[in-house]
């Protein structure tokens, strides 16, 4: 049930993040790696749940699943699990649906190699949920912040 100490943990940094200014929060936007096995139901409901009486009382969750990059330490160069998804299909057949790299992306190095030069030396790129938007009304304007 980790979707609700994620809920709130989003609910926490928002209203820390709004502190005594006197805004509304109308929308936040919460960035995943696909990897994540997050149920966006359940997340969604315990956020709509924990967030009664606060400045988020009336805020939409949105959950936008972000790809997985890497960089290859080698050559230099980045690149998305698209990139590679022809190796990912080999492992998931070889493996199931519960491969390695499903349970733990960090192990994506032992699999799969960079699509430019071929070294296994490559890096995950951060796996970290982040708030990247958050939509606020003030004095009755809707503005949207990036936290990107």
């Amino acid at each position: 049930m980790h979707e609700w100490s994620v809920a709130d943990a989003v609910i926490r940094t928002v209203i820390n993040w709004v502190d005594d200014k006197k805004i509304k929060v109308k929308k936040v936007v919460l960035g995943v790696p696909s990897f994540s096995f997050l149920d966006v139901e359940i997340l969604k409901e315990a956020f709509n749940i924990m967030k009664r009486d606060s400045v988020l009382d009336e805020a939409e969750l949105e959950v936008k699943f972000k790809d997985l990059r890497f960089k290859c330490k080698n050559c230099g160069k980045e690149f998305s699990l698209n990139d590679v998804k022809d190796q990912i299909d080999s492992v998931r057949s070889e493996f199931g649906e519960e491969y390695p790299m499903h349970f733990m992306p960090a192990l994506a190095p032992s699999f799969i190699k960079c699509p430019y030069c071929g070294s296994h030396d490559i890096a995950l790129e951060s796996q970290d949920m982040t708030i990247d938007e958050i939509q606020v009304e003030e004095n009755g304007t809707v503005k949207t912040v990036s936290q990107g």
